[in-house]
């Protein structure tokens, strides 16, 4: 198919560019490669459109990782040898992509208001929901930055793959665990409380003012023995979500728990 032609029927792709966190996260013993757990999320919200999941692609999967690590040579839609993106697989119909943003849920919604991730980027969010994409592939790579692409199809993955799991026993002891907390509210206040997590170096607060929406990091506490946060200045009678996770610092490494199930509450 010539160039020209393909590029009529594919949507119009945007790129966010964003600096790296401060604090970098492990891996979780036992649990879904990054991949898989960005796959999870893909589907969980075109389930609320009505839209059929996604299969993992093995032939997009491997593109996608190309498409990554050029990412680093030459972002966005055009790779390093300057032919159109959809060249790096026959089965391409529709790219994402992301640089700076380490973690899953990051990539997808954000870490705060200038950290925005695919699902509040129209062009990307449009991909993620399309009905007519049937299969993906997701990309991931760490070099000096950290870059995601996600690669689309439209027709039925015929190399499904199945989700890789991650199991390192040294990561597992390290892990801290998930904090417990509560919430209180007063006139323009949400009172955080939770239960002290052992050994950990401090916490993390997010908040959203919906629940499926994009979730900003409130406060990064850097003391263990913490127990309390007020978040304060909020709007009176509105609803506010949060989560919260632990995390430990060792040798220089920062390893996160895993977020706690998300809380709401109202203010009075």
């Amino acid at each position: 198919m010539k160039i020209g032609k393909k590029l009529l029927t594919i949507l119009i792709l945007f790129c966010v560019s964003i600096t790296p966190l401060l604090l970098t996260e492990e891996v979780n013993a036992a649990t879904k490669s990054y991949q898989f757990q960005v796959l999870d999320m893909v589907n969980e919200e075109r389930a609320k459109v009505g839209a059929a999941p996604l299969k993992m692609d093995k032939d997009l999967y491997d593109a996608a990782h190309v498409r990554a690590k050029e990412q680093i040579i030459d972002y966005g839609h055009t790779r390093p040898d300057k032919t159109p993106w959809f060249t790096v697989s026959p089965k391409a119909h529709g790219e994402n992509c992301h640089k700076g943003l380490e973690l899953p849920r990051e990539v997808m919604y954000g870490d705060g208001p200038s950290r925005i991730g695919w699902m509040q980027s129209a062009g990307h969010k449009k991909n993620i929901l399309n009905p007519d994409f049937k299969s993906i592939g997701v990309g991931y790579f760490k070099g000096s930055s950290t870059c995601w692409v996600l690669v689309f199809g439209r027709s039925n993955a015929n190399k499904i793959m199945e989700p890789v799991i991650i199991s390192d026993p040294k990561l597992k002891s390290n892990n801290p665990s998930t904090p417990q907390f509560t919430l209180a509210s007063a006139n323009n206040q949400v009172i955080i409380n939770w239960k002290k997590v052992s050994k950990a170096s401090g916490y993390q607060i997010y908040t959203s003012t919906n629940k499926n929406g994009k979730y900003v990091l409130k406060k990064t506490i850097t003391n263990g023995n913490t127990e309390k946060f007020t978040d304060t200045g909020l709007k009176r009678k509105t609803q506010y979500f949060y989560q919260i996770r632990s995390f430990i610092v060792n040798n220089g490494k920062t390893v996160f728990s895993n977020y706690s199930p998300i809380k709401s509450i109202k203010t009075k």
